[in-house]
């Protein structure tokens, strides 16, 4: 039973006269509420009947900036008194007709306490009755789910006895459940919303229908590793013919929000518990394939996984910085973005050390022909751009080894992934995924050398080059590193450069008396490339 605006009005003892609104009379009460502050929007929670005496009210201006902020708050009506102004003024009125709130005059011989004792049994006997459904709803519930039923089954019912449809949503947009298709482009908007909201829970707007926003929360306790419930108004059947924009109606009431808040919570307990067997069996994976046990021992853990020791399988290292978290948010976030993907199956593990910045690990397998490095990385990649809204001060790299067949090779891929995580951990931007074959073969033997060896290395080379650039105005860095891209071809760099071949060899003999190296010896070529791309971005 809900009490509705033309109930109340319809009371005969307090004679109240309605003002403007006719088309807001259905609209539910939840309570009463008086207030002569000029803005009470924070003490609101939607469905009130707002009674005000006017005495926020000094000019003709302050009526708009009153009902704007009832509005804002979607009160059901405001109630006015006009003990202190003897008249409701016009300006009022007509700031609630602009702003659709609904606007009843009580009587100066009708106090306040007299309407506020009229409205509350009505509203009292809602809240039980409504409680009482919410009870028995939540016993059915708990009763379906420990009889095996799952939460994608249970939401449609559930949803239309609240009169809302609702989404739930990982992070990175994978559909975990819902009661109505939602576009791709949606679901991302609704996670970058979802990530980088201030509060919780907020409302947004999708299609032009207003969609409540909360989070249910798991573990460990961040936005990147929590689901999204999304809630908006049922769509009256006969409005909106499939295909078109439904109509917008009012927000979803915070109590429909709170129950389905409850109902999910239940299925995401079932789900941490599993993922907590889960990942024991994955951490097991990870011992292995850290040195802990034979070939024999991996392929046990593996099917222990569900995953055939016999498949192809590509493998990603990741590491998660710049935020006061524990390691459990990279290995949540990585699992996160791997389910994302839709790829065929996949073990996450944390490596053994425990150190806040150790890299987790991804095996991705297909029993088929086996997964590529190409079509991991891009299916990651697009999962990853939803994420990296919750980054905020962190960055995430990711290491992809190239493919590789059977337990065997896993070692090895695990080696090739970590090298290349280390080419994306020197990328700049919040994300950086990098393949082990986008890397050239002495850029992924240099990944694995200290920053501080290969800034030295750099140094010593390099820097009697630059220095005498900054002083000359010359550009011996740019032309050693044409004649070396040239193969030393002399006619080939000076052409590519502009210059006689004269004037190239003259710069070459300055670059091998500031470098104390002989370009014709092989092995100084090779010292000199690799300082130079010591200075470039990984990968390129």
């Amino acid at each position: 039973m809900t009490m509705l605006l033309r109930d109340a009005l319809a009371l005969p003892a307090l004679r109240l006269t309605l003002l403007t609104g006719d088309d807001g009379l259905d609209r539910p009460v939840t309570q009463v509420f008086v207030t002569d502050l000029p803005d009470p929007r924070r003490y609101l929670c939607g469905g009130e009947v707002v009674l005000t005496g006017l005495m926020w009210r000094r000019g003709a201006t302050d009526a708009e900036n009153f009902v704007r902020a009832c509005a804002t708050a979607r009160v059901a009506a405001i109630g006015a008194g006009h003990a202190a102004l003897g008249r409701v003024p016009a300006d009022l009125v007509e700031a609630c007709r602009r702003h659709g709130v609904p606007l009843f005059e009580v009587p100066v011989e009708v106090s306040f306490r007299e309407v506020i004792e009229a409205f509350a049994p009505s509203v009292w006997k809602q809240r039980a009755n409504g409680l009482a459904t919410v009870l028995g709803r939540q016993r059915g519930v708990v009763a379906a789910m420990t009889a095996g039923a799952r939460l994608p089954d249970l939401l449609p019912a559930i949803a239309a006895d609240l009169g809302v449809r609702c989404w739930l949503l990982s992070p990175a947009g994978r559909r975990i459940a819902g009661t109505a298709p939602l576009p791709a482009a949606a679901a991302r908007d609704l996670c970058a919303a979802f990530l980088t909201a201030t509060r919780l829970p907020f409302t947004t707007r999708v299609d032009g229908v207003p969609v409540s926003v909360t989070a249910i929360t798991g573990s460990p306790e961040h936005r990147m590793a929590s689901w999204l419930l999304a809630c908006a108004p049922a769509v009256p059947q006969g409005c909106a013919p499939s295909g078109s924009e439904p109509p917008a109606g009012p927000e979803p009431g915070g109590d429909a929000l709170a129950e389905l808040v409850d109902v999910v919570a239940l299925e995401r307990t079932q789900a941490d518990e599993a993922e907590r067997v889960e990942q024991r069996l994955a951490d097991q994976v990870g011992r292995a394939l850290a040195g802990d046990g034979d070939e024999a021992d991996l392929r046990a853990r593996l099917r222990a996984c569900g995953l055939s020791p016999d498949r192809g399988f590509v493998a990603l290292a990741a590491t998660l910085t710049g935020l006061r978290t524990p390691p459990a948010l990279a290995l949540a976030v990585l699992r996160e973005a791997v389910r994302a993907t839709g790829l065929p199956a996949a073990v996450t593990a944390a490596l053994p050390g425990g150190a806040p910045d150790a890299p987790v690990l991804a095996v991705v397998g297909d029993a088929a022909s086996g997964p590529t490095a190409a079509s991991v990385a891009g299916a990651l990649r697009d999962a990853l751009d939803v994420l990296a809204a919750g980054l905020g001060p962190g960055r995430l790299a990711v290491g992809i080894s190239t493919a590789g067949r059977a337990a065997t090779a896993l070692p090895g891929l695990v080696q090739e992934a970590t090298h290349a995580l280390r080419a994306a951990a020197a990328r700049p931007g919040p994300v950086a995924v990098v393949r082990s074959d986008e890397v050239a073969s002495h850029l992924m033997l240099l990944a694995g050398v200290p920053a501080d060896t290969q800034r030295a290395f750099r140094s010593r080379l390099l820097d009697p080059l630059t220095g005498y650039d900054r002083q000359h105005g010359t550009d011996l860095v740019h032309t050693l590193n044409a004649f070396l891209s040239a193969n030393g071809a002399w006619r080939r760099c000076a052409e590519s450069l502009h210059v006689h071949v004269n004037t190239l060899r003259y710069r070459i003999g300055q670059i091998e008396r500031l470098t104390g190296r002989d370009l014709d010896r092989f092995a100084d070529r090779v010292d000199l490339f690799l300082a130079l791309r010591l200075g470039e971005p990984s990968g390129s």
